[in-house]
């Protein structure tokens, strides 16, 4: 076998590696992304009997996430105002909106502040998001923030995008 021969035979057989090592790679990541097996059903005690079990209920199991429809809301706030003040502020620019945050838990708060220069709008943003916090933690004590400068916007404007956390029903599977 002369060496050019050589040379053009070996990236052949290394395409084969290559596509074997793939398909391996792929069929670990399908095997684990598979759900687990459910649980076997609890053998009873000698010498008791089962008990009715109530009617069966449309879930199986309770599933929550982060909704995918935002809820904006928009104020504005000093941004030259000490933290104090600012969870005044924010406190009484979020009342206006009581009927859309009553009884809900944010997942996510995207904020977007406007106060002269990109680094100091997100810092506005931030400060905002540590008042929303402080003012309203049963709402958006673990929801998880993050900061943005709004160039479009008047000095001391807040836009916020908050995603709630949502609560579903997965129905039981009829056999």
């Amino acid at each position: 076998m002369t060496r050019s021969s050589r040379e053009t035979f070996v990236p052949l057989l290394l395409t084969g590696w290559l596509f074997a090592d793939l398909l391996l790679g792929l069929t670990i990541i399908m095997l684990g992304a598979q759900a687990p097996p459910p649980a076997p059903p609890k053998p009873l005690a000698a010498g008791t009997s089962p008990s009715p079990s109530p009617s069966p209920s449309p879930c199986a199991t309770r599933i929550g996430g982060v909704g995918a429809k935002a809820t904006k809301i928009s104020f504005s706030v000093n941004p030259g105002a000490s933290d104090a003040a600012l969870v005044r502020q924010v406190k009484t620019e979020l009342r206006k909106h009581k009927s859309r945050l009553a009884g809900r838990h944010a997942g996510m708060v995207l904020t977007f502040g406007a106060s002269g220069g990109a680094g100091d709008g997100v810092r506005l943003a931030s400060r905002v998001n540590h008042a929303i916090s402080t003012a309203y933690p049963s709402i958006f004590g673990t929801a998880a923030t993050r900061n943005f400068h709004d160039l479009a916007a008047p000095a001391g404007s807040i836009s916020m995008e908050v995603y709630f956390v949502t609560s579903g029903c997965a129905p039981t599977s009829k056999n």
